[in-house]
């Protein structure tokens, strides 16, 4: 059986589960990684007996590299579209997390590059590969119940440090923390608000189809650190009145991953969204009726995607298909994430 090849740039947490889900599929092979932190960089060699050639110390090596087809970019944020152009220049496969760009600026200026060289990019967000989310897709197509009519979507996560001065305890951002760095691209709407707002245009171009020129935002509230970075937000995206979609991302709230779509005749609930456990549920009412649905994931959920996307790419995919985001549906997000994002 033929096999994709993939290097990792960017060796961090997310990175060691993505390394880690390779050992849970059978269509490809984590064959480089590359860092330009020596220890990580020897660390990840060994975890996942990475041979010598295919360790590289700089990002270049790994891009240029023959035997590497695809490239999985899990640099911080605002090294992103430098590195995706990179790679597409040389004719090199891209998976990048999320969130693909820190603005539309540079979108547009990777747009130009995938589109002169016409290969495969795409943007990872693993939830969309999910089996939930398939079930989804075809309960919504079905209208069994009825058009949508509001979304309700967050994801908060509660990581700030907690201190201990003179026996109280204290909760306050970690800025030695990436996630605080507004130079690196963060804040919790690039990092956390970016899932419900994909989610909320995914539903969007399964129902109501609203144009991007036609999607505005709303009511936004922002609260900011010491290191200027957003820790909570909340804005509605209004799809031309024919559906509002009420959204929030937060650093320092509990813990919480909910969506409920509402329609005409029912409201689905999900409660574990976008990193679920083993086990998990979406509840459907229909016109008064409950059901639960349950849904058993994979113990590594990055083994549906990095599976998915190698399937694909063996079947000789130029351009992503579904589960994966195309290059229009990153257009469209990453838009309205600039738009959230800058919103005064």
């Amino acid at each position: 059986m033929n096999k994709i090849n993939w290097g990792i740039m960017g060796l961090g947490n997310i990175a060691d589960k993505v390394c880690e889900s390779f050992s849970k599929v059978n269509n490809c092979t984590l064959k480089g990684i590359a860092s330009k932190n020596k220890n990580n960089l020897n660390l990840f060699k060994k975890k996942f007996n990475i041979e010598d050639k295919f360790c590289f110390d700089n990002y270049k090596d790994l891009i240029l590299n023959t035997n590497i087809d695809i490239v999985y970019i899990a640099l911080p944020n605002s090294f992103h579209a430098k590195y995706i152009a990179e790679c597409i220049e040389n004719k090199k496969k891209v998976l990048v997390e999320k969130p693909a760009v820190i603005n539309f600026k540079e979108f547009k200026n990777i747009k130009k590059v995938i589109t002169q060289n016409e290969i495969y990019f795409t943007e990872g967000f693993v939830y969309r590969y999910l089996p939930y989310l398939l079930k989804l897709k075809e309960i919504i197509i079905s209208r069994s119940l009825g058009d949508v009519i509001e979304i309700k979507s967050n994801f908060n996560s509660r990581i700030y440090k907690q201190k201990e001065i003179f026996g109280f305890k204290i909760r306050k951002p970690d800025y030695s923390n990436r996630l605080f760095n507004k130079d690196l691209g963060g804040g919790s709407i690039l990092d956390l608000g970016c899932y419900p707002l994909s989610f909320s245009t995914f539903v969007n171009s399964l129902t109501h189809n609203v144009q991007l020129k036609d999607i505005s935002l709303e009511n936004i509230k922002k609260e900011y650190c010491e290191s200027g970075v957003d820790i909570f937000s909340s804005a509605k995206i209004n799809f031309n009145g024919k559906f509002k979609s009420n959204i929030t991302c937060s650093f320092k709230d509990e813990f919480n991953q909910s969506t409920e779509i509402n329609f005409e005749n029912g409201s689905i609930l999900i409660n574990e969204s976008w990193v679920p456990n083993k086990k998990m549920t979406i509840q459907i009412t229909n016109q008064g009726n409950k059901t639960t649905m349950n849904f058993e994931n994979s113990e590594n959920i990055y083994s549906y995607q990095i599976d998915n996307i190698s399937s694909q790419l063996l079947d000789q995919k130029i351009k992503p298909v579904f589960p994966s985001l195309t290059i229009e549906e990153i257009e469209t997000n990453s838009d309205l994430l600039d738009r959230w994002i800058n919103f005064e």
